[in-house]
């Protein structure tokens, strides 16, 4: 299963200069609970902007840098591979950024949602979801604050309602 996590104000602003726009102690915590032991994908400024691999899970980094090559982590260069090297998971996690979600989306099966509320003018932006038609919330928390930040927030999962067209059409990296 492909799920997507990732943290987004009210506009879907997701990053500003290669950073995330927030610091909520506990969405990090919810993170590194629900992506544990798993398969994290991300491009290389998201890894670039962590620094190192994520311990306790498989790090796939999807880039068009053919000379690219992180210590700890296998690097691909197209959606067929990530399929291929994720064939066994049973839930891998894109972690971003923008690009790569944008490249995911519309293959993912589930979407974990920390939605802060705050709008933001950032660079990075996740894709607008269609909750009318691609996916349908499963689950709801409750609206929680963090005194770290100052900033409400939710935990949200949904699932796509009708399946993906996993290893179909053009999965190349667009250009």
């Amino acid at each position: 299963m492909l799920s997507i996590i990732v943290a987004i104000a009210k506009n879907n602003c997701i990053g500003i200069n290669n950073q995330m726009p927030w610091h909520i102690p506990e969405d990090f915590a919810h993170f590194k609970k629900i992506t544990m032991g798993h398969t994290v994908v991300m491009g290389e400024k998201t890894f670039e902007s962590i620094g190192k691999p994520l311990p306790g899970r498989k790090n796939i980094i999807i880039t068009l840098l053919k000379n690219y090559h992180p210590e700890g982590v296998d690097v691909i260069h197209g959606l067929d591979e990530l399929f291929a090297l994720a064939q066994g998971d049973d839930e891998v996690f894109v972690i971003g950024g923008a690009t790569i979600y944008k490249l995911t989306l519309p293959y993912a099966d589930r979407l974990y949602l920390t939605r802060v509320n705050i709008t933001l003018d950032g660079d990075a932006f996740f894709p607008q979801i269609d909750f009318e038609n691609d996916f349908e919330i499963v689950e709801e928390g409750d609206v929680l604050f963090s005194a770290k930040q100052g900033l409400e927030y939710q935990f949200v999962v949904a699932e796509r309602a009708i399946a993906p067209p996993h290893n179909s059409a053009d999965t190349s990296m667009p250009m």
